[in-house]
């Protein structure tokens, strides 16, 4: 992969050596995409709207290495109160005929953090359930390395119709580096392939969906052997089952378990281009499925999963050359539920097997998501905004129910956030840019943590739900707690090689402040970045 890396940045420099010898005519990657609004859809066929009048932006491209770090605990439990992040990036897009274009971007990240504990999944937000550890002074540090390459295509086959193709790899590799240790690998693959039509104004397209991703996890202790280390399995809301790594079950350090989640789905999109302006709507639909453990005979299987993602999107903008003015309003729901296969293992003349009987539903799990935003930009030149002013009104709605059967735990919770930005450019001597973005956000939430009851009344001989209330309640105060948001940016950039590139630098700080807080410790995260970058 870091092969990979070297190629492309050989390919971006040698691109840009031998390009036609014409100053650079754009001065933002982001502003001069923004140009072309239907690249906003998940479909490669709208590439080809890609279509620059000036020579000199066939070519689109910002390369960058951004180092940044993030101190204090308003973050979710998973999350390192220190961490920083090492990143190099390389994006582009090109027209290479009358009616092929071309996107693509390779990412590498190298994360690094101290005091992290909670879940051991990489990102538990998107796994059917959780695993956790019990107890908090097992906290350590963690590394997490990532690498991810994405293409588009976008081919304009005549009479109006235009085809695409996405392909989106990332692999990463993780670890944590105190007993009880775990060793997360990941493989995530998205594909897709679409169709547009276009004709006097109006277009229409649909797209199929691929996904499939794996995150295996190893267990482990190197350490003090005599001690025994306890998980637990949270089927939402901290609220399961506790388990060790001598058993059999989910967290045995005897080999890899692997959850699978694979999804299929579609996008349909239309538009209408009127003069200066366009309308766009985007719905897609996903259907998730997949299982945790190893489908071999001797082997577990111990749970599948399913569920839905629903997801429209639609836009309004203005474009006049000079001003700019976009209306987004979206709405996403994921659904997912997660069944626990229930199984006996049978050894007969030294055969092992594994029989399956009924599933039990043990999580059932509901997030949604509605934005507006605007956005504003005057005194647009080479595609860069003198002035931007943006407001993002988001509203996150979440609930769940954990079961134990014949327990159960119910939560609910929701925050609403407004996060206003506003930026000035100036474009000075000798061709540079100087540029000022400050943000202010305030968000606000509530809901139940917790309401826990029985489907019926418990035999004496039940299994007891073990649960996590640290845990629990400071993922509630993260969800829910009333905070505001400070931040400030500033760049500059200067043009090389005889105005065919620009490099630029920039930096950033933002403040995060939570209040009527009783678990979060602080309550507050500070972030900071720096990056050095060249467009080309």
């Amino acid at each position: 992969m870091i092969n990979n890396i070297r190629t492309y940045l050989l390919t971006v420099l040698l691109l840009t050596i031998f390009w036609p010898a014409v100053a650079q005519s754009w001065l933002d990657y982001d502003q001069a995409l923004a140009h072309y609004p239907l690249l906003q859809s998940r479909n490669a066929a709208t590439l080809t709207t890609f279509w620059p009048t000036d020579s000199s932006q066939l070519l689109l491209g910002d390369a960058r290495v951004t180092m940044s770090s993030g101190h204090g605990h308003l973050v979710a439990p998973h999350i390192a109160p220190d961490a920083w992040e090492a990143n190099a990036h390389v994006r582009s897009i090109y027209r290479m005929s009358r009616r092929v274009v071309v996107k693509g971007s390779m990412d590498y990240r190298y994360t690094w953090g101290k005091h992290a504990g909670g879940s051991v999944w990489i990102d538990p937000d998107k796994m059917p359930f959780d695993i956790t550890e019990t107890d908090d002074s097992t906290r350590g540090n963690i590394s997490l390395e990532t690498y991810r390459l994405k293409g588009e295509l976008g081919v304009d086959v005549g009479r109006g119709v235009s085809l695409g193709a996405t392909f989106d790899y990332t692999t990463a590799s993780g670890a944590k580096k105190k007993d009880p240790r775990h060793v997360n690998s990941l493989m995530n693959l998205q594909a897709s392939a679409g169709i547009t039509w276009h004709s006097q104004g109006f277009t229409i397209g649909g797209n199929y969906l691929f996904g499939r991703r794996t995150e295996g996890l190893k267990f482990s202790t190197f350490g003090r052997t005599d001690r025994v280390y306890h998980y637990l399995v949270d089927n939402g809301a901290y609220f399961g089952r506790e388990e060790t790594t001598d058993g059999n079950g989910y967290v045995s350090d005897d080999n890899e378990r692997p959850l699978l989640d694979i999804s299929h789905g579609l996008a349909l999109q239309a538009a209408y281009h009127l003069g200066i302006m366009t309308w766009a709507i985007e719905g897609s639909w996903s259907h998730r499925h997949g299982h945790y453990g190893l489908e071999a005979p001797s082997m577990i299987d111990f749970n599948r999963h399913n569920g839905d993602t629903w997801d429209i999107q639609s836009w309004w903008q203005r474009n006049n050359g000079s001003d700019r003015q976009r209306v987004t309003v979206s709405y996403c729901h994921q659904g997912i539920k997660d069944h626990e296969r229930t199984y006996l293992i049978i050894t007969e003349q030294g055969v092992t097997d594994t029989h399956y009987y009924d599933d039990r539903l043990i999580g059932k799990r509901d997030n949604s998501v509605l934005a507006v935003s605007g956005d504003l930009r005057w005194g647009i030149e080479r595609e860069l905004a003198s002035w931007q002013v943006e407001g993002i009104l988001t509203h996150h709605r979440r609930s769940l129910t954990a079961s134990l059967y014949p327990f159960y735990r119910q939560q609910l919770t929701h925050l609403t956030e407004f996060t206003l930005m506003g930026a000035r450019n100036w474009l000075t001597a000798r061709d540079q840019v100087w540029s000022l973005q400050l943000q202010a956000g305030w968000a606000t939430g509530g809901g139940t943590a917790r309401q826990d009851g029985t489907y019926q009344t418990p035999s004496a001989d039940a299994e007891m739900p073990l649960e996590h209330t640290l845990y629990l309640m400071r993922q509630y105060e993260y969800l829910t707690a009333k905070r505001l948001l400070a931040g400030v940016q500033v760049r500059w950039s200067v043009p090389i090689a005889h105005q065919r590139m620009r490099l630029y630098a920039e930096a950033g700080y933002s403040y995060r402040q939570a209040f009527d807080i009783h678990y979060l410790e602080d309550g507050h995260r500070h972030s900071a970045s720096v990056a050095v970058g060249c467009l080309f």
